[in-house]
């Protein structure tokens, strides 16, 4: 077993840090970086993008040839971070004996944290791993991107309890549109805009699905107490015109008197 502590700081000071523990290969430009690992413990790729508007986004591709948990800090208060599991397995807890949620292919989560409590990922030796994060931090949103997509990010996960986990099956259209990021070829600033304008509509997609459950649920019970309501309705109406022309073809072939049975 291996354990990795991975310290707090800018997206720049990680992966200089991640480079200099590993011997790994760095290249970064326009606020993109792609890390290349080849060690006795770590074979892989890790690359980055972040956007100025509070957005960045992150996919690891890596196989360990040991157990390895992985420690990272905890996160702002105003942090929120969504992970998609694309190719194996791996594990997450809040601190080293903390409940351990398994993330595997086709499933996605959602973290907050308002505690003091490192973040940890519990990774198996000899396992590909493939995830994507994106990390919002909603303190460096401006108002000038979109007013309700801010306020909706707040209140749909950080008005939670202290450490929010959530986890569910992965929406098939956000898997399409990480694929989408990651065949984005152009470079430079058209490049850049591309994969913003993705990672943005994401997001509005995990706001859209992860919507108050109750109102959810109230609308899902009031569609389908209408739709019952319906179908009675239809039931009733072919039982009192079933009656009628039952009572009609009676009294029709009776010749001497009504018989009503």
């Amino acid at each position: 077993m291996k354990n990795i502590y991975l310290n707090a700081g800018t997206i720049n000071e990680v992966f200089s840090d991640l480079e200099t523990s590993f011997n790994g290969v760095l290249n970064s430009t326009n606020n993109e970086f792609k890390l290349a690992l080849d060690t006795d413990l770590i074979k892989g790729n890790i690359d980055a993008v972040t956007f100025i508007n509070g957005f960045t986004s992150i996919q690891v591709n890596m196989t360990f040839a040991d157990d390895v948990t992985l420690s990272m800090e905890s996160f702002s208060a105003s942090s929120i971070v969504f992970g998609y599991c694309t190719e194996g397995t791996f594990k997450h807890s809040f601190g080293i004996s903390g409940h351990q949620l398994t993330l595997r292919k086709h499933l996605s989560t959602v973290v907050t944290s308002g505690r003091s409590i490192n973040t940890i990922l519990h990774f198996k030796k000899d396992t590909a791993i493939q995830f994507s994060i994106i990390k919002v931090e909603t303190a460096s949103l401006s108002n000038g991107i979109n007013d309700s997509l801010i306020r909706n990010l707040k209140k749909n996960f950080l008005n939670k309890q202290p450490n929010y986990t959530y986890q569910g099956i992965q929406n098939l259209r956000i898997a399409e549109k990480l694929q989408q990021f990651n065949d984005v070829t152009e470079q430079g600033m058209v490049g850049h805009i591309k994969k913003k304008d993705i990672i943005q509509s994401i997001i509005a997609m995990e706001i859209d699905d992860n919507t108050d459950n109750l109102i959810r649920m109230s609308r899902a019970i009031k569609r389908s107490t209408l739709h019952q309501i319906n179908e009675l309705k239809k039931i009733s109406g072919f039982i009192k015109q079933y009656t009628f022309d039952a009572m009609y073809s009676k009294v029709i072939n009776s010749k001497n008197r009504i018989f009503i049975k």
